[in-house]
């Protein structure tokens, strides 16, 4: 079972990442379970992401205001709302759950992990037609996280749902890039590899 920082996981998701970590574990790789540090992620990435909407929109003159993403909007006023004092709060949170996450990744080589929890839906929309969400976060809840704690990720399609492409993500320390990139390169090739045969 995958579980995301927020958010359900699409059960055809599950079933392709199994198969690809099953993968990977074939070739030699040593793969465990893992919970991320306990913080509260979602209202940590919105005090962030929204107080950063809001900083945004004080910058677009007024007569502009009513041509900007709906979406963007909302998050803008949001944002607004938010106070000097919790923002502060978040800030020491993302601190705090970085160093976590570093402590962790001196554990482990790397963290795999689906990309997105839902597949692929129609561009200009904020989620999955029909999906019982309110905001983009609901089915990113794999790839927020990492941009709160900055350690470097990829995504390589590891699979098909159909005919939608799915991405397993791989993170590493901070300042491990090159391992991200070389890790990544080496798992395109066996699903790639997979694919053909």
């Amino acid at each position: 079972m995958v579980h995301a920082a927020h958010g359900a996981v699409d059960p055809a998701i599950q079933a392709v990442i199994g198969a690809a970590l099953a993968r990977i574990s074939a070739e030699g790789a040593l793969i465990e379970p893992i919970s991320l540090p306990d913080e509260n992620l979602l209202q940590m990435f919105h005090a962030h992401w929204m107080t950063g909407a809001a900083n945004r929109m004080a910058q677009v003159p007024l007569a502009l205001r009513d041509q900007t993403d709906p979406g963007f909007t909302k998050a803008a006023a949001m944002g607004a709302k938010i106070s000097t004092l919790d923002l502060l709060a978040a800030q020491s949170a993302r601190a705090r759950f970085g160093a976590e996450m570093d402590t962790l990744l001196q554990q482990y080589d790397l963290i795999l992990s689906p990309s997105t929890a839902v597949l692929p839906f129609a561009a200009g929309q904020e989620w999955p037609e029909g999906a019982s969400m309110t905001r983009w976060t609901d089915w990113a809840g794999f790839s927020f996280p990492i941009n709160l704690s900055q350690q470097p990720a990829a995504s390589v399609p590891c699979g098909w749902v159909r005919g939608l492409p799915v991405g397993l993500q791989i993170i590493d320390a901070r300042g491990a890039d090159g391992r991200v990139l070389d890790a990544a390169e080496a798992v395109e090739a066996l699903m790639i590899g997979d694919s053909h045969d």
